[in-house]
C-alpha cells in the first residue's frame, strides 16, 4: 500500500462515516501538527525521520529497568536490530540505517511486560507510533493474533511497511481496498464474451488460486473499527498516546478498550504520553470508562526510592482491570493509593520482571557492534 492507496480509502472512509462531529473525534492533537511533525506524507521516504524520534536518550534507564540484559535478551535485542536494518534498506533510499537504540528497546521493555501476562493470545494495541514493537510481537508464538489501531497518515503508513516485513502474508490491512471484491466494479464481460466471441484477440481466460489466508496481525484505520468493536482481546494496549489525544477521542478509546477487552484481561499503558491533557484526567477517564487501576507507577516511587530489588521504571506505568475481572473490586478500593504497586501479585511481579535475575549492564555501543558484526 502506498500514500495514494492510504488516501483513497481514507476518501471512501469519511464518505461512509457521513457525520462531521464522528470524524473529528479521531483528529490529531494539535501539539504534533504545531511541532511539525509529518502527519501527511508527499513521500515515503519522509517517514525516515520518525524512525528515531521516540524515547531519545532512554536507554541506559531502560537498560536499568530491565535489571541488565542477559545473553539471551541481548540476543533478542539485537536480533530485532538486524532484522529492522533489513526492513530499512528494502523500502528506503538512504544506505546509512538510522539506528533507533532508545526506541527499539522500549518496544522490547513492552514485549517482555507482555510475556508477563500469562493470557496474552490476543492483543489489541491503540496507536502503536513507529510500529517497532512487531519485531518482537512478530517472534511471541503465544501472541495469536496482533491488532493494531491507528489515526495518524504517517504512523499508518510506517506501522504498514513493518508489519508486512516481518508478517508477511499473515498481515492484513483493512485500509488497503480490494477493488475486485464482488459489486465493487465490473463490466459483465463474462456475458458479453459469451454472447459475442472474439471481442478481444487472443482472448484468454484469467487463472486465480482461492487459498485461505493465516492472519496474525491486522490493521485497522480509523474509519474501521466496527469490527474491532466486535471482537474480544486479552490485552488492550495504549502506550505513550494517552493524554496525546483530544479529550472526546480519549473517552472513546477508553470506552472502545472497556468494550473489547476480556473480563478477566488487562488495560495497561507504558508511559501516558507528552500531550496536552493533564495526566490525572486521562487517568481519571480511564477509570470512568469501568477499569481499576491494579498497579500505577511512576519512574521513582515516593518515598521508596524503587521496586524491590532496586528495579527503577523507565516510564510511568499503569495497569487497569476492567469491570467484570474476578479482582476489580480490591482493585477500585486501593486506586486512592499512589504510587499504587503490590510487589505480592503475581500478575504485577511478572509483568515488571521483579523475579528475573540481575544481568550485565550492556551500553549501546556494544550493542551497536554487535549489530554491525552480525550484518557483516
Amino acid at each position: 500500500m502506498d500514500i495514494a492507496s492510504y488516501r483513497l480509502s481514507e476518501s471512501l472512509g469519511y464518505q461512509s462515516v457521513r457525520c462531521l462531529r464522528h470524524i473529528g473525534i479521531h483528529g490529531t492533537g494539535s501539539h504534533m501538527i504545531g511541532h511539525a511533525f509529518p502527519y501527511r506524507l508527499n513521500s515515503v521516504d519522509e517517514l525516515v525521520v520518525l524512525l528515531d524520534h521516540m524515547h531519545e536518550n532512554r536507554f541506559d534507564a531502560f537498560v536499568s529497568e530491565l535489571g541488565g540484559l542477559s545473553d539471551q535478551a541481548m540476543d533478542e535485542l539485537v536480533g530485532a536490530l538486524v532484522d529492522y536494518a533489513d526492513f530499512f534498506l528494502a523500502n528506503f533510499a538512504p544506505s546509512d540505517i538510522p539506528m533507533p537504540l532508545s526506541g527499539m528497546i522500549s518496544q522490547y521493555a513492552i514485549a517482555r511486560k507482555l510475556r508477563g501476562i500469562p493470557s496474552r493470545g490476543t492483543v489489541l494495541e491503540i496507536g502503536p507510533g513507529t510500529g517497532l514493537l512487531s519485531f518482537f510481537l512478530s517472534k511471541d508464538t503465544s501472541i495469536k493474533r496482533y491488532d493494531s489501531v491507528e489515526v495518524m497518515e504517517s504512523f499508518y503508513l510506517m506501522q504498514h511497511f513493518v508489519n508486512r516485513h516481518v508478517y508477511g502474508s499473515g498481515f492484513r490491512d483493512r485500509a488497503q481496498t480490494d477493488a475486485s471484491r464482488p459489486g465493487f466494479g465490473g463490466i459483465a464481460y463474462d456475458r458479453m464474451r459469451a454472447a459475442g466471441p472474439g471481442i478481444l484477440d487472443n482472448d484468454e481466460l484469467p487463472l486465480t488460486l482461492s487459498v485461505t489466508r493465516r492472519v496474525r496481525a491486522e490493521h485497522f484505520p480509523w474509519w474501521q473499527l466496527e469490527e474491532v468493536a466486535e471482537r474480544r482481546y486479552d490485552v488492550v494496549m495504549s502506550n505513550a498516546n494517552l493524554t496525546e489525544m483530544n479529550l472526546t477521542a480519549l473517552k472513546y478509546y477508553a470506552a472502545l478498550a472497556a468494550s473489547v477487552v476480556k473480563p478477566e484481561g488487562v488495560f495497561w499503558a507504558q508511559c501516558l504520553g507528552g500531550g496536552e491533557i493533564p495526566p490525572a484526567t486521562a487517568l481519571k477517564t480511564v477509570i470512568g470508562a469501568g477499569f481499576a487501576p491494579l498497579a500505577m507507577i511512576p519512574t521513582q516511587l515516593d518515598g521508596a526510592g524503587s521496586l524491590p530489588g532496586g528495579k527503577q521504571m523507565a516510564l510511568f506505568n499503569v495497569v487497569f482491570l476492567p469491570r467484570g475481572h474476578p479482582r476489580f473490586e480490591e482493585a477500585a478500593r486501593n486506586s486512592q493509593t499512589f504510587p499504587l504497586m503490590d510487589p505480592k501479585d503475581a500478575l504485577t511481579r511478572g509483568m515488571f520482571g521483579l523475579d528475573e535475575p540481575k544481568a550485565p549492564r550492556r551500553i549501546r555501543e556494544e550493542v551497536l557492534a554487535a549489530v554491525a558484526e552480525r550484518l557483516a
